[in-house]
């Protein structure tokens, strides 16, 4: 199979519907050790400056046969950073075997869920990666829902939809729920679980510029102004800044870990480019919460996470629970953040799966009142 630079599945669209959610084109592919059907799908979206564009994605419908009340669960999956070129698209590396995250995937199918995974804007369709913008992140993982019932066979009207991811995925995941109750309310959302999120990605770059994965610190520079479409925030870069920007647009993440380990100083007019007026003041825009879930929030996050502090998931935990949101979460004791990953996979679908449940056992029971939906969720939670 082609990659997406030259695939002809992956050209922009002539021309696009405003709707968001709307389905413009699917293909039937074969995904490399899952038991589904598997289809890749291209559909609209919002872009951060609220623009329509067209994203890619895959919808994976598993073969057995759902046995629950209502339509068979949706599980929404966000990757973590596979890099800004757009031949680092999921659907891509699902189609071709190489999608690193797969063994997540299995985890929802085996329940009998479907699983959606977005590319996000600039994988797959033309890039870069708007890498770190929250908001299209965010609503890429909903449209991706709507665009599913639409026009996947499988994907049902009314279908309880589950929100998961990890790392930036998580980011896009929590994005997904804050943006829901205004942005898809007609969407049955039950529950959202978060793990390793990098609610703030000023602190992140600091955390990690000049260490192993500084390169990041460069895709986050890039992705943010690609989504924010302002030509003053490229004037951070120096010279030789702006030629390694034009590089980094077009790698995977290895290539953006690999290639670029200075620090951001290297590459910037600033000692300490994220304290710059612009961009400080975008970068406070980015930053979890941007708004309030109306479901079940799970967060986990490892104790000795080296790229995303554990006290951001601390603070994000913090600010739902001041939202009235109810969270549980949870400190793993992974001493690196791509070990938590792995170390809390099990547990995060597990709560999901028990979110579903009470939300099922209330579909089971019309005549349940809210004292009744109160007890199940307590229940779920404890």
């Amino acid at each position: 199979m082609h990659a997406p630079s030259t695939d002809p599945f992956y050209d922009t669209p002539a021309s696009m519907p405003r709707c968001r959610g709307t389905m413009l084109r699917t293909r039937p592919v074969v995904v490399p050790g899952l038991t589904c059907a598997a289809t890749q799908v291209v559909h609209t979206t919002a872009a951060t400056n609220s623009r329509t564009i067209a994203v890619s994605g895959t919808v994976l419908v598993p073969a057995m046969s759902w046995r629950g009340p209502g339509p068979r669960p949706v599980l929404s999956y966000g990757v973590g950073v596979h890099g800004l070129g757009r031949d680092s698209a999921p659907s891509h590396l699902l189609a071709t075997g190489l999608e690193s995250e797969l063994a997540f995937l299995e985890r929802a199918l085996s329940r009998g869920w479907s699983v959606v995974v977005t590319d996000g804007e600039g994988l797959g369709l033309p890039g870069p990666h708007t890498y770190g913008a929250g908001r299209v992140g965010g609503r890429a993982m909903l449209d991706i829902v709507r665009a599913a019932v639409a026009g996947v066979d499988g994907v049902e009207v009314g279908a309880p939809v589950l929100l998961w991811g990890y790392s930036e995925g998580g980011r896009c995941a929590a994005w997904a729920a804050e943006h829901q109750p205004i942005y898809a309310r007609e969407l049955t959302l039950v529950a959202l679980a978060a793990g390793g999120v990098p609610t703030d990605l000023a602190a992140v770059v600091e955390a990690i510029d000049g260490g192993p994965y500084s390169g990041l610190g460069l895709a986050v520079l890039v992705g943010l102004a690609h989504a924010h479409e302002d030509p003053r925030l490229w004037d951070i870069l120096n010279a030789r800044g702006r030629a390694a920007a034009a590089v980094a647009a077009t790698l995977d993440v290895t290539g953006l870990v690999v290639s670029h380990p200075e620090p951001m100083a290297t590459w910037t007019t600033r000692e300490r480019p994220w304290e710059d007026p612009l961009w400080a003041a975008l970068l406070r825009a980015e930053r979890n919460p941007g708004g309030t879930p109306e479901v079940p929030v799970y967060l986990y996050h490892a104790k000795g996470d080296d790229i995303v502090p554990a006290e951001l998931s601390r603070q994000l935990a913090a600010a739902y629970e001041a939202m009235d949101v109810h969270v549980t979460h949870v400190e793993l004791d992974s001493g690196d953040h791509l070990t938590g990953a792995v170390d809390g996979a099990d547990a995060a679908i597990t709560w999901l799966a028990e979110q579903l449940d009470a939300h099922l056992d209330l579909h089971r029971d019309p005549l349940a009142g809210p004292d009744a939906a109160d007890e199940l969720m307590a229940r779920s939670t404890a």
